[in-house]
């Protein structure tokens, strides 16, 4: 019992001495006229020399509101201090810490914590005092603790407005935000050192002139439609925000301000005070213009992209004698194409190096079979991709008729620089079968000789030796561009399944027959083809997801084997891919990124759009153990 009742009375003094400091901490002057007027009048009610208002503190008792006393604070070891921390009433004392005469009065917070004392001393002793001097002390205590109180709530209140003035400033600060005021009675403008930094106006107070003062800081090209739309918007609703740019500085760049404010009506309902901002949305208007400027851009290059690819398929059609024969060349084509653009996009659209666009369309072929050699030269988008169809389609005829078709032919690209500025390119097929010309001209040939020649700027030639085919590409110095910074080398590709003319003719589309899959892909036009091929090739689709919750729904179904788009209308697919990876069940990528390792990291073959469905059955085949 006695045990809880010292924790009681532990407890209670610490809470005591809590909210003691909370109300001595805020005031940062003991010596406050407010305290010193409460403790003069103590004195005086006593005729005593000295008066002072004793807060508790953890380590001392503060004296506050000093009248005749020399030191700030007494130990808490003092004999008055003991008096001060036993004080619960009004009460009279005599030989306390050398004083004669003491009087004094608790200060009791609005929770009844006595947390100091309002004290008076006299060296002279009184053998009596007047009645009702007590309870006057105690009233003139309750007016000090009352005091104390609201001091503490305005020094918090201040604090908490400093603070919020900081805030304030660092959102202005990291919004690029400037303020202003203007005194429309007095015609006073007061500018800040934010917007003055920002507008070019100078800061402090300054004439408005009617609010002319601002206008000579507005482009002039911008001032009076600007001027025109901020008064409307202010007759209308009393508030504006308006986008401009400002007047050109030294250096002649262009920058746009935006400026919003409110007006602040009389008790008449007259103007008052305009108060507003001013930002910085240089970096912003700029951004929209590249923005903009690559969307046209995008839009031209796709159009442009469109053509070359109707094109192609009319001439790949003209040429062929069969359905299949024109399927397998122009996805062939198109894969060349992808290709080219998967290295252009890899520089942003700058271009790309011709020792990678030979890599790209000779690496994958032969390896053992296939050389290339010569400088560094980084061709513009436009001739990287002409020059990647090119060598693609002398590398299809190297594998069908040539040097290629063949385990003893070689084939070799070689290229230096020109003395124009341009550079030539030699293409040599050697040991093997004897080859002679084409009775008739194929657009393989018209795609290199002419198609190729034109967008390179130069020409192109293809001669056919019965000891293997020749090929010469001469370029002028448009063809290339300057280089960026270099490039990081490539990985190595992991588990891709990509071939030239879609896929091994050794390969057997029926493997994949009695399998149950899913497709997962965004695309309604893919998924129906990817489908209907999977089917013909005897496999069972059980379900096409186009969107992430629903792919995730039909993870219930029974299937073998699924087709993964990795993005799906921008989200990604590896929700689906964890949990068929947790459930052991295999997958298959099939993706237009030009990433050559395994999708956010799982361990899953990738088909890489454009693709066929000869493609994705391969890759079926392979994760089930029937390829």
């Amino acid at each position: 019992m006695a045990d809880a009742d010292a924790e009681r009375a532990s407890d209670q003094e610490a809470r005591r001495v809590r909210a003691a400091t909370a109300l001595a901490g805020a005031w940062k002057d003991a010596d406050d006229p407010r305290l010193s007027r409460l403790t003069r009048l103590a004195a005086r009610l006593f005729d005593a020399p000295r008066a002072a208002l004793m807060l508790i503190e953890p380590e001392r008792i503060r004296l506050a509101g000093r009248i005749g006393h020399a030191a700030d604070s007494i130990s808490r070891d003092a004999p008055l201090a003991d008096l001060v921390l036993r004080c619960s009433r009004s009460a009279l004392h005599a030989d306390v810490s050398g004083a004669a005469f003491l009087a004094c009065a608790p200060l009791r917070d609005p929770r009844g914590l006595v947390v100091g004392v309002l004290a008076v001393e006299d060296d002279r002793p009184r053998a009596k005092v007047e009645a009702g001097l007590l309870e006057t002390l105690g009233e003139l205590a309750d007016l000090a603790i009352e005091e104390l109180i609201r001091g503490a709530d305005q020094a918090r209140a201040a604090a908490e407005r400093l603070l919020d003035g900081e805030r304030l400033a660092l959102a202005l600060g990291a919004a690029r935000l400037g303020e202003f005021e203007w005194h429309v009675k007095t015609d006073r403008l007061r500018i800040s050192e934010r917007m003055a930094r920002i507008s070019g106006i100078p800061a402090g107070e300054m004439p408005a002139q009617e609010g002319k003062a601002v206008w000579p800081y507005v482009h002039p090209e911008d001032r009076e439609i600007t001027r025109d739309d901020l008064r409307a918007q202010l007759r209308e609703t009393g508030r504006y925000e308006v986008e401009y740019r400002r007047a050109q500085g030294v250096d002649g760049h262009e920058q746009w301000s935006r400026g919003c404010g409110v007006m602040v009506l009389d008790d008449e309902g007259q103007p008052d005070l305009l108060i507003g901002v001013v930002q910085d949305i240089t970096d912003q208007r700029e951004a929209d213009e590249r923005r903009d400027n690559l969307v046209a851009e995008l839009d031209h290059r796709i159009k442009n992209l469109l053509a070359v690819v109707q094109s192609v398929a009319a001439q790949s059609a003209r040429k062929s004698s069969s359905l299949d024969s024109f399927l397998k060349t122009f996805a062939a084509r198109l894969k060349s194409m992808s290709s080219a653009h998967d290295l252009i996009s890899a520089a942003r659209w700058r271009g790309a190096t011709l020792g990678r666009i030979a890599a790209a369309e000779l690496g994958g072929l032969a390896p053992n079979q296939t050389r290339w050699d010569g400088p560094e030269l980084f061709l513009t988008p436009r001739a990287a991709a002409a020059l990647s169809l090119a060598l693609h389609e002398l590398a299809v005829n190297a594998v069908k008729y040539g040097s290629l078709s063949t385990e003893t032919g070689r084939v070799e690209i070689v290229w230096r620089r020109s003395p124009d500025g341009g550079f030539s390119l030699e293409w040599l097929e050697t040991g093997g079968p004897l080859t002679s010309e084409p009775t008739t001209r194929g657009f393989g040939a018209t795609l290199v000789e002419d198609v190729v020649g034109r967008e390179l700027g130069g020409e192109a030639k293809i001669d056919y030796r019965r000891s293997g085919v020749t090929a010469m590409i001469h370029a002028a110095a448009s063809a290339l561009a300057d280089a960026p910074e270099p490039e990081p080398a490539p990985a190595e590709p992991e588990r891709i399944v990509e071939t030239i003319g879609g896929g091994d003719d050794n390969f057997r589309a029926g493997a994949i027959a009695g399998l149950k899959v899913l497709i997962v892909e965004d695309s309604l036009l893919l998924a129906m083809e990817l489908e209907a091929g999977l089917e013909d090739s005897g496999v069972e689709v059980v379900g096409c997801a186009a969107e992430l919750g629903e792919a995730l729904s039909m993870l219930e179904l029974g299937f073998d084997a699924a087709v993964l788009d990795a993005d799906l209308n921008g989200q990604s697919v590896a929700p689906v891919a964890e949990v068929l990876r947790k459930e052991g069940r295999p997958f298959v990528f099939a993706t237009g990124y030009a990433d050559k390792a395994a999708p956010m990291g799982f361990d899953a073959p990738i088909v890489r759009k454009p693709y066929n469905v000869h493609q994705i059955a391969k890759a079926l085949a392979s994760v089930t153990g029937r390829g």
